[in-house]
């Protein structure tokens, strides 16, 4: 019986958040006064006080109602009898505890709440052991070994809760030992050495990575209160052996305590001298597995370098100044720290001379996102955000500042990424921070206009024949401040920059720098729109147009390579230009539809006259863009009052014309290249048509198209004998990453045109099936397509889900309709696999109870309906389905209580059907759903348990 406990529930916020010791009723003749709960009518203290007085008059009694205090602590239940008496045979009372835990996995220190579990046990403890202190000298050493004696039997537990308890409650007693007592107390001194010895030594090395981290805290608090008591300076050494190991809390404790209490001038040559001894698993620390890890042992390492530049050898700084590159930010910010230490340059270095110094890294670490340096650099090193030198150094000949090319080429990277995050803001794709704030700077933006803007057109000049510069340096303007050419009449600059655009968009082949530069073209244009953009759109047009005419008008056999070469590079053009300009005022759309289904035609024939294989895809791409733009341009046709009937006409003629090539290219068993491209653009184009059915306009409405039953199998078709053609382990491997994107590409396609409602939902549950499976490669992608359809339409997600199960519940039991319930063939692979779809099916629902209500109902009722469908007539054949309950159970939690009951009234009405046709096995079913639909009665414990 304990006269000091604490409340247990079951739920486990309360069970801590209410521990509270409390004088028992058994106990007010031996306690006094003390008999209500701490923090209502009395202190710890006082209670701390009753014990006292209790333990003065009942030593006995009063130890026995202490180790129930750690018992209870631990979570146990146990009660110790009151008639136990000295001495205590600890095993026994620990034997007989760990037959009362409830969870041996759940208990007070490892619940959420936990830190103040610990703070109120401190608390109480404290105050105990200075109502002990005045005790008489016999009965203080007879308490003090009791409870450490205890607490150390228990810490020695194989039973991981009275292990981990224990040791807690040991370190806490060793702290305040050394709060309350001086060096000249011998007995506090032998205790303390004792345990420090027999418990602090051996947990310190246990196998719970908690009670490690544990030792290695409250280590470094007693280090740092009392540095020179019990423990000397060569006991520093146990942080540092600390670093080896394999949970990286303990690794990260042990190094923010070696940083605290190195400021300590008495143990500095000792942390300098450990530091050096232990810096090659430092040094491993940094480039570990565990970014907090990594990011604390550099930060640690620096600030040791700061003392001690000794302690990293050149070629330790070297790997350590590569994790600037690294994808978590604040590893990369420590590694940058290290670098603007040693290589910021020096006093009276010029711009150049320092600015090799960020190169050479650069360059060094062979990585090609500049992003990643800026990143890292911005916030503390102003030379990644010094662009008036570095533009200087880029007009300059920059051989004479011994610059070579690729010294260049990365000052330019470089200068890109500084202008693009201080505008934006925007952190670098692929790298992930604890905080994805957004932080622009519109006074740099400005300022990076003011000095680029003059200059642009001649570095563009300088860098034309290297491609990479070129297109940063294309993509510079999206960053400028536009009111900067609306000021002082300086719009010139402008229309030099994109006659300058001109120049390089007609003269180059390349269609990544041509998207570059399109990209920024459009961008201008719609910032400040010039008659100049139109007039490029239009030279473009026309020489496309020229090309073309020119290859027609030609027999066969006078055809060159030349013309052919010059119909390509003028249809690279119209196909970049169209992705981001509306060229429906040139009516190139059925041109370029004719010519596609020319190249069709022609590639179909043994020996036809065909362009290289690239102008098939361009035509391709290109149609696409101008279908779209055709599409919207629908709305703003109807407000001019043109004759709708024949322009829907034509766009409705045009759609099947292009639906007839991408679907050749789609069929079964398509080998085609260019497939996966003509996938994706059905989808879209289903998408962007199939939502005009709705529309009040009937001239509108014609040229809807609903998919048909054959198209869509087609594409299912598709999908699926690619989405299976590897296996998951073989798409995550390095060398399928380019396959793995295309099929991502068609899967999100497919998926897009289901879950917006152009085709039903339920077809996407042949996919969904594979969720667990395929989540590796394609987890993302489906997880995404399920909440907007989820968002979309509750009702038909419901049924989705249920079908999903519903394929692989048949895969389980291949053989139900021939066997009853017992009999049935079951594939235990395949019934796990449906199981943990499930699980991840209602982990998508589970965040949001209330709002998803709805879907979930629908999904319990269609399920039991499913289960009993034959219920009436046939009895015995509903049970060969009762399995499937164990499926729908696992979406109980998710119904709200109100809808429980209504549940459970709607399931009871089919089990009273088949009660009679049921065997112990169906029966078993019956009862487990219906019990988690059943209100449940709250679990409670007496206060003595």
């Amino acid at each position: 019986m304990s006269d000091i406990s604490f409340e247990d529930a079951v739920n486990d916020s309360q069970a801590c958040d209410q521990m509270d010791f409390e004088t028992r009723e058994e106990s007010r003749k031996r306690l006094g006064p003390s008999n209500s709960r701490i923090g209502r009518n009395f202190t710890i203290e006082r209670v701390a006080k009753g014990w006292g007085e209790f333990y003065l008059d009942s030593p006995t009694a009063a130890l026995v109602s202490l180790l129930q205090f750690v018992v209870e602590a631990s979570g146990s239940h146990y009660q110790i009898p009151e008639d136990t008496s000295l001495p205590f045979s600890y095993s026994e009372i620990l034997s007989n505890s760990s037959s009362h835990l409830s969870n041996t996995y759940i208990y007070p220190l490892i619940r959420k709440p936990a830190d103040v579990f610990v703070n109120q046990v401190g608390s109480f403890l404290n105050a105990l052991l200075m109502v002990a202190s005045e005790f008489p000298s016999d009965s203080y050493r007879l308490f003090l070994e009791q409870l450490t004696n205890f607490v150390m039997a228990c810490s020695e537990s194989s039973i991981r809760t009275f292990r981990h308890t224990g040791t807690m409650i040991g370190l806490k007693i060793m702290t305040i030992l050394s709060d309350l007592k001086s060096l000249k107390d011998e007995m506090a001194m032998t205790v303390w050495m004792r345990m420090f010895n027999s418990m602090f030594a051996v947990r310190s090395r246990d196998v719970v990575n908690d009670i490690r981290l544990l030792c290695i805290s409250e280590l470094g608090h007693w280090f740092a209160r009392y540095p020179h008591c019990y423990l000397q300076p060569t006991s520093l050494r146990i942080f540092y052996e600390a670093l080896n190991d394999g949970c990286g809390d303990v690794i990260q404790c042990s190094l923010d305590n070696i940083l605290v209490l190195c400021r300590n001038d008495g143990l500095l040559l000792q942390s300098l001298a450990l530091t050096t001894e232990f810096r090659e698993i430092l040094v491993e620390c940094c480039v570990g597995k565990e970014d907090a890890v990594a990011e604390k042992s550099v930060q640690f390492l620096t600030h040791f370098y700061v003392l001690s530049p000794e302690i990293l050898s050149d070629d330790d700084c070297r790997v350590l100044e590569q994790l600037i590159m690294a994808a978590n930010r604040g590893l990369a910010q420590a590694a940058a720290d290290l670098f603007i230490l040693r290589r910021n340059g020096l006093e009276g270095e010029s711009f150049c001379q320092r600015i090799q110094h960020l190169l050479q890294l650069f360059v060094g670490s062979g990585h090609e996102q500049a992003d990643y340096l800026v990143d890292s650099l911005i916030d503390n090193c102003e030379l990644v955000l010094d662009w008036k030198p570095m533009i200087a150094v880029l007009l300059e000949n920059p051989k004479s500042h011994e610059l070579s090319d690729i010294y260049c080429s990365s000052l330019i990277a470089i200068l890109l990424a500084g202008v693009k995050q201080a505008t934006t803001g925007e952190i670098p794709p692929g790298r992930y921070t604890k905080d994805l704030r957004r932080e622009p700077r519109p006074s740099l933006g400005r300022q990076a206009t003011n000095w680029l803007a003059p200059v642009l057109p001649e570095l563009l000049r300088t860098y034309a024949n290297s491609l990479e510069d070129a297109e940063r340096l294309l993509e510079l303007p999206k960053y400028f401040c536009f009111e900067y050419y609306q000021e002082e009449n300086r719009m010139g600059q402008l229309n030099e920059l994109v006659e300058h655009f001109e120049l390089i968009i007609f003269g180059q082949t390349s269609t990544s720098v041509l998207e570059s530069a399109m990209q920024t073209l459009e961008f201008l244009n719609r910032m400040i729109p010039n008659s100049l953009t139109k007039q490029l759109l239009n030279g473009a047009v026309t020489n496309y147009k020229m090309a073309w005419q020119r290859t027609q008008d030609q027999s066969p056999s006078k055809r060159t390579q030349t013309g052919a070469n010059r119909l390509l590079d003028t249809l690279r053009l119209i196909t970049v230009l169209s992705g981001h300009f509306n060229l429906s005022e040139w009516d190139l759309t059925e041109p370029l539809l004719f010519s596609l289904k020319m190249l069709l035609r022609q590639r179909r024939l043994p020996n036809g006259d065909v362009l290289p294989p690239e102008a098939f895809s361009l035509y391709l791409k290109a149609c696409f863009c101008c279908l779209c733009w055709d599409m919207e341009n629908l709305e703003g046709t109807a407000l001019n009052n043109v004759d709708m009937d024949e322009y829907c006409a034509a766009l409705h003629q045009n759609l099947e014309d292009y639906l007839y090539v991408t679907f050749s290219l789609v069929g079964k068993s398509s080998t085609e290249p260019l497939a996966y491209h003509g996938f994706s653009y059905i989808c879209d184009l289903f998408v962007l048509h199939g939502n005009l059915s709705g529309s009040s306009n009937p001239s509108i409405c014609s040229v809807a198209h609903v998919p048909s039953a054959n198209e869509v199998d087609i594409l299912e078709g598709f999908l699926m004998e690619h989405f299976l053609e590897l296996s998951p382990s073989d798409l995550m491997q390095e060398t399928n990453a380019e396959q793995l994107q295309r099929i991502r590409s068609i899967l999100t396609s497919y998926l897009k045109v289901v879950c917006l409602g152009v085709v039903p939902t339920m077809r996407a549950s042949k996919f969904y099936e594979y969720y667990v499976k395929y989540h590796a490669p394609f987890g993302d992608v489906l997880r995404c397509s399920m909440e907007l359809a989820l968002q979309r339409n509750p009702i038909h997600f419901a049924m989705t889900m249920l079908h999903t199960c519903l394929l692989l519940y048949a895969k389980a039991f291949p053989d139900d309709t021939r066997r009853s319930a017992e009999q049935r063939a079951l594939k235990p692979a395949e019934f796990s696999e449906l199981m943990a779809v499930a699980n991840r099916l209602a982990k998508i629902l589970i965040s949001h109870p209330v709002e998803h209500r709805e879907c979930v109902i629908v999904f319990h009722r269609s399920g039991i309906m499913f289960v009993f469908e034959s219920a009436q007539k046939q009895p015995a054949e509903a049970t060969k389905k009762l399995p499937f309950l164990r499926v729908l159970k696992v979406f109980v939690p998710l119904l709200l209580v109100q809808d429980k009951s209504s549940i459970l009234h709607f399931f009871e009405h089919y089990e009273q059907l088949v009660l009679p046709a049921c065997n112990r096995n169906d029966i078993a079913h019956l009862k487990k759903y219906r019990n988690a639909l059943s209100p449940r009665n709250i679990k409670t414990y007496s206060q003595a348990t």
